[in-house]
């Protein structure tokens, strides 16, 4: 298994993330980093998370079988 050692992500106001352990698809409403501790949250109309507690959803192709 190979390594990371950077990477980015590229998230926007408006996007669309998956929250909670339901994988609840929300809306980024505000992105806020806080210099003295260094954390960055994300407010989402489900309410605030903190960077990196959240996953991306999985573009499929229209009409794809989701059990295949």
């Amino acid at each position: 298994m190979k390594r990371i050692t950077r990477f980015s992500l590229e998230i926007c106001v408006g996007d669309t993330i998956l929250v909670g352990r339901s994988r609840t698809p929300t809306e980024v409403t505000k992105i806020e980093y806080h210099p003295q501790s260094g954390q960055l949250n994300l407010g989402t109309t489900l309410g605030p998370r903190r960077a990196f507690t959240f996953s991306l959803p999985v573009n499929t192709p229209e009409g794809a079988d989701k059990y295949r």
